[in-house]
């Protein structure tokens, strides 16, 4: 499935970042540097509102110029390890494509608008459909949160999408915007006749016949192609039931799998950041910090061997 090769190619473009030993002294060589945890996104998601919504530097500059103040805002908070500047910039092109994935479930949902619904109500079911159409979870939540309320993101996706639209636009030529003359050959079999094949009169059905027309073969003609028109019509009909049909039976399939889901991305999320805590280097930090670091790891410890003494007696 498309969904899981893309996941396949983010977790990839992950694990071959690599560290630069001119930018951290302590690297002999380029080295493979750890996955981006969900704490580190998140700062990198933060340290891109901060520098965008100085009036002073802006989103559209010139050269690396943003890329190197993001980059050394992402630092202030997250001091290691060391990313160079393309690696937080390629890491905010990956989290765009997932983040405007789940955007598109989120206006899914408010367009189905239905009565009662929180704002709570209608992102639990965006994130149903982001697991049921992608196959994985959503798992960049705290950013989206964080994003969809800066006004520079909210600009900036608009600014994307309306690129992106152009450049699938091409201009029009001559003999494509000349006016198609009616046909006058009775259609073949094999080929279907567009529903609007017949003349654009826009009459009533005896003002059609008060027409002067050829009688014989054209008049036949035209005859044929209406009862074309209205073959399609119902067919049209019939492929718009079924098509209600088939989503109506996908939203129940999201409903029965809705606390299934909602609780492995919970799980997910608490998973995250007990690892980026349990892989902190506690290197340069003060006593204090390692102090709080130190504890929540005894936290997380504590709470693995509890939950799997009580699997052993059970």
């Amino acid at each position: 499935m498309s969904s899981n090769h893309n996941m396949d190619n983010e977790r990839i473009e992950d694990e071959n970042d690599s560290i630069d030993p001119d930018l951290d002294p302590t690297a002999t060589k380029k080295k493979k540097a750890p996955n981006y945890t969900e704490p580190e996104d998140f700062e990198l998601c933060r340290a891109w509102i901060r520098i965008s919504e100085d009036p002073a530097v802006g989103t559209h500059q010139d050269g690396n110029t943003f890329w190197q103040r993001v980059t050394t805002a992402y630092h202030e908070a997250i001091p290691t390890p060391i990313r160079p500047i393309d690696s937080t910039k390629k890491r905010w092109g990956i989290l765009q494509r997932w983040i405007n994935k789940f955007r598109a479930c989120v206006d899914q949902a408010e367009q189905m608008n239905q009565s009662g619904q929180s704002a709570e109500d209608q992102l639990n079911r965006a994130l149903r459909l982001y697991s049921h159409d992608l196959q994985t979870h959503f798992k960049h939540l705290r950013c989206y949160n964080m994003l969809v309320k800066c006004p520079k993101w909210n600009s900036y996706t608009h600014d994307n999408k309306k690129r992106a639209s152009a450049k699938k636009k091409r201009p029009r030529t001559p003999s494509e915007e000349a006016p198609s003359a009616p046909a006058l050959t009775a259609p073949d079999e094999s080929t279907p006749v567009p529903a609007d094949s017949v003349s654009d009169f826009e009459g009533t059905p005896d003002e059609v016949a008060t027409l002067e027309r050829p009688m014989g073969k054209k008049k036949a003609k035209v005859a044929h192609q209406l009862a074309m028109k209205d073959t399609a019509w119902k067919e049209d009909v019939a492929r718009a039931h079924i098509n209600i049909a088939t989503e109506s039976k996908r939203n129940n399939n999201i409903l029965d799998n809705d606390s299934q889901s909602l609780k492995v991305i919970a799980d997910n999320g608490k998973t995250a950041a007990q690892l980026a805590i349990m892989n902190k280097d506690l290197e340069g930090l003060d006593d204090q910090q390692k102090e709080y670091f130190q504890l929540k790891r005894s936290e997380i410890l504590s709470a693995l061997r509890s939950t799997s003494s009580s699997r052993a007696q059970s």
